[in-house]
């Protein structure tokens, strides 16, 4: 898909004029580009921030060498390269065509003859990258372009040469966790009987539209890949076989590509894959080949000039410190310079101007962490662990149950035995839950009482929904509505619906996907922003983020997105009456109304020690108009939510791995962030951390109405002053 270059993209790279951006992940960004002869290429750039990694510029050379071995049969072939620039670059043909994701998206699970067609390719293609002792180590579903020539293997960033030495440290495995094998997951050597088990959980996407070991948390993932059975649920009974031998934990028993290639190709007739790809498939092809000759969109402005840092001679006599009132805060704009440039200036003159500046050392030593106002020890569920204000209490996800907890002692007041995190929603002080009818079997949605945890009567009695379905979930309460996913009584489909809680009607209804995770919901959660209902939703294990945007009056689709996102998918909606925020490869703000991007911070920043990483920006917090976030390792970065332009930076922060799954919590004298070593206290005027408070703490929650700062780890959560 199509976006605006940012205002900051490079014109042009080597001879190939930059018309629109395609993607960006952890090394670099993928650009649409043209000569001037008119051939369209697809440019892909290593960010500046890594140029200088010789590591990771040996990799870069390596997928450049890889693409040249799949050559355009098999791959998107090279058309030029220059490995050696100031930033190296890597040109391919541009593949008309949509990543298989996209297309599986687009059509569902594709026919077995579509499958069988595309797997004997790209066995094939993964025969021929063998044959040079290469291996891929990446293969997924959105690494496979599919064509009505046949399907594209790209993407080699981590393709690996047998018995070379590996770019990666121990326990470091590349790869993305659905898709690895087992081995990789183990961090031993992926040879080319590897890349056959990730070939095989490609095509089982392919064939049923889910990933042979579900979804969920990198870990969980990895344990499955190493130690459970594949789930085939949905894939042909005739291919099921060939991918049980392929997805073999043993290496030895898979077979070689040219065995599994055969026995694809066996029931396929000899047919070509525009015989057998879906319509629905054809006319995406269609549409992306027809979109490369459009106008492109145009390039993002930069931010508007007042937001801009004032022109400033930075001569000898001149502190940081009277920079910063110069500039007012507003120190770099937008996703700009940091190579060098202002940061890099700021960054060399910490501890030396001589204007008060404080050496981080020495306030750590001064400064102690508050004690804690009370705990309660209690076991945290995975995810949605937020402690929530109701009535005159806390409620508190906990394990398998909800507590209930008074505000002032921390002590248990009341328990609800309602185990899964997304059957209840808080609706301003009251919490509201589902439940199964007391008869009939049908879904009731009932509120929860705050002083003692029981259930009320129902407010609305939903026959029409499954009672018995454990994934049916509550989204959010807003306006006297609830906001469900439900399972329809008498058949297979879902819903998103709207509720009325003065007389229990179902206002609309809007089908969506069924959940791909027997264990799991549709949705990862969901939040009524102005006129508009916001989905969040998980992609079955991939490295995506999908929204949809709903009418709340008749729940109309307006509009949906695919958005990268690596780590831990987002438990809440972060957002203002304008834009949605994402932190992953950068922070981004979409537009509520299109879903257009509004404005993108980080591509060529210096985030510190992250070099390789793909989620270098943390999940981030709204606060009176500022976004913050960690970034990289290298601190809490503070950027206007309207602009996207640097309010401040946090100063001297060094040795510490920055969580950057936990999103900060914003006090009125600290912002409170998460690491390594512990709870980070950085001061809001001076921009360094004050105190660290020792704990392996997950979860963070501002309390606003009581002055509390709630600290969740695994086994116990406590309170703090919020300063």
């Amino acid at each position: 898909m199509l976006s605006a270059l940012l205002h900051d993209d490079p014109h042009s790279v080597g001879p190939y004029r930059l018309l629109a951006r395609l993607g960006s992940g952890g090394m670099g960004t993928v650009y649409l580009a043209r000569t001037a002869g008119g051939r369209t290429v697809a440019v892909k750039v290593l960010h500046q921030r890594l140029a200088s990694d010789a590591v990771l510029r040996t990799r870069f050379r390596l997928e450049s060498d890889a693409a040249r071995v799949m050559g355009g049969r098999y791959g998107a072939g090279v058309v030029d390269a220059d490995p050696s620039a100031p930033r190296p670059w890597l040109a391919t043909e541009y593949v008309l065509g949509p990543p298989l994701d996209d297309a599986v998206r687009a059509a569902g699970p594709l026919p077995e003859p579509a499958v069988r067609v595309l797997g004997a390719a790209l066995a094939e293609g993964l025969g021929r990258l063998h044959g040079s002792e290469v291996v891929h180590r990446d293969l997924k579903p959105s690494n496979v372009m599919v064509t009505t020539s046949g399907p594209k293997i790209i993407d080699f960033g981590v393709a690996h040469a047998v018995g070379e030495e590996r770019l990666t440290h121990a326990g470091g495995a590349l790869g993305t966790p659905a898709f690895m094998s087992p081995e990789q997951a183990a961090d031993l050597e992926h040879g080319a009987a590897g890349d056959v088990f990730a070939l095989a959980g490609v095509l089982v996407f392919a064939a049923s539209g889910h990933g042979p070991f579900g979804s969920g948390q990198a870990t969980d993932l990895l344990y499955r890949v190493r130690y459970a059975e594949p789930d085939l649920g949905g894939v042909p009974p005739a291919l099921v076989p060939v991918l049980i031998r392929c997805l073999d934990k043993d290496p030895a028993r898979r077979p070689t590509t040219a065995e599994l290639a055969a026995a694809l190709a066996e029931g396929s007739g000899g047919r070509r894959p525009a015989d057998v790809l879906p319509d629905a498939v054809l006319r995406e092809i269609s549409r992306r080949a027809e979109g490369v000759w459009r106008e492109p969109p145009h390039r993002l402005p930069p931010p508007p000039p007042d937001m801009l840092p004032h022109t400033v001679q930075a001569g000898p006599a001149m502190s940081r410190r009277r920079l910063f009132a110069v500039t007012a805060g507003a120190v770099v704009a937008g996703a700009g310079v940091t190579g060098g440039g202002v940061w890099a200036w700021l960054a060399n003159q910490d501890g030396r101007d001589g204007g008060g500046g404080t050496d981080h050392a020495n306030v750590s030593k001064q400064a102690k962490p508050p004690a804690r106002l009370w705990t309660f020890t209690i076991r945290i569920p995975a995810d949605h662990a937020d402690v929530l204000s109701v009535g005159s209490g806390l409620a508190m996800p906990a394990g398998i149950v909800l507590c209930g907890v008074n505000a002032e002692s921390g002590v248990l007041t009341w328990q609800a035995n309602i185990a899964d995190t997304w059957r209840y929603a808080p609706g301003g002080k009251t919490l509201y839950a589902l439940r199964d009818a007391d008869e009939g079997g049908s879904a009731a949605l009932c509120e929860i009482d705050p002083t003692d945890g029981s259930l009320g009567e129902p407010l609305a009695e939903l026959k029409d929904f499954a009672g018995d379905e454990a994934r049916n979930q509550v989204l959010c309460v807003a306006e006297k509505t609830a906001y469900l996913v439900a399972r329809a009584a008498s058949a297979s489909n879902w819903y998103v619906c709207a509720v009325d809680l003065s007389d229990g009607r179902v206002r609309w209804r809007t089908p969506i996907e069924a959940p791909q995770d027997e264990n799991r919901p549709p949705m990862l959660c969901g939040s009524v922003v102005g006129d508009r209902l916001v989905l969040y939703r998980s992609d079955s294990g991939l490295s995506f983020l999908r929204l949809a945007v709903h009418g709340i009056s008749d729940g109309k689709q307006h509009w949906t997105l695919s958005e990268p996102y690596d780590g831990a998918p987002p438990d809440r909606v972060v957002h203002d009456e304008r834009h949605l925020y994402f932190g992953a490869a950068a922070l981004k703000a979409v537009r509520i109304t299109d879903g257009e991007t509004a404005w993108r911070f980080g591509d060529l920043r210096d985030v510190g020690d992250s070099a390789g990483e793909t989620r270098l920006y943390g999940a981030p917090v709204l606060h009176d108009g500022v976004l913050y976030a960690a970034e990289g390792d290298r601190g809490i970065v503070a950027v206007d939510a309207a602009t996207g332009t640097v309010n401040w930076l946090e100063k001297n922060l060094k040795g510490r791995h920055l969580n950057r799954d936990a999103p900060p919590a914003v006090g009125d004298k600290y912002v409170y962030s998460l690491d390594d070593k512990g709870l980070r206290a950085v001061d809001l005027r001076t921009h360094r951390a004050v105190w660290t408070l020792a704990t392996d703490a997950s979860v963070l929650t501002a309390d606003h109405d009581r002055d509390r700062l709630y600290v969740r780890r695994e086994k116990e959560t406590f309170a703090l002053p919020l300063d």
